[in-house]
């Protein structure tokens, strides 16, 4: 089997890396952002996420390209190769780089994941928060008594906070 596929497909899989740890470390760093509030920020950390998306889009495709070509060497098709597959089937020096990499893309990603749960979570709590302040604020001139004479509700003197005159 010719083995210069395998040494640019580890090089693209480390390159691939290299970017999902750039993206870990700007997950994390949206945690703090996102706690103290700062829309412009992760607005900007928002557009530097989406172009490392693009250049792993890019990276991805060289990276089918590169396994159909050694699936290709193999015998078998592409969509059957996996990365433990590959590593029986190479020589001692890529088997351990392969299996470096792969370690560390496993890592990486779970690093990710967690990281990316965290943030969704503390999105959803500052939505709830946001929400609630805004209910409060709708119905802060609902004071008083809400019952007529009769035991019927009245809703007639409500007054929204947004409606009254300061």
């Amino acid at each position: 089997m010719d083995t210069k596929p395998a040494d640019k497909l580890i090089d693209v899989l480390n390159k691939e890396l290299a970017i999902y740890k750039d993206i870990l470390k700007i997950s994390r760093n949206k945690s703090d952002i996102i706690v103290k509030g700062r829309v412009s920020d992760l607005e900007s950390i928002t557009k530097l996420e989406q172009t490392m998306i693009f250049q792993l889009g890019r990276l991805e495709g060289e990276r089918e390209r590169l396994v159909e070509e050694l699936a290709g060497g193999m015998g078998i098709k592409a969509d059957e190769i996996t990365l433990s597959g590959l590593e029986e089937a190479l020589p001692e020096e890529q088997k351990e780089k392969l299996s470096r990499c792969r370690k560390q893309f496993s890592n990486t990603i779970k690093n990710l994941r967690d990281a990316n749960a965290l943030n969704s979570r503390l999105i959803k709590n500052s939505l709830d928060y946001i929400d609630f302040s805004i209910n409060l604020l709708t119905y802060a001139g609902a004071a008083g008594n809400n019952y007529e004479n009769s035991g019927q509700s009245k809703d007639g003197d409500r007054k929204n906070f947004f409606d009254m005159k300061l």
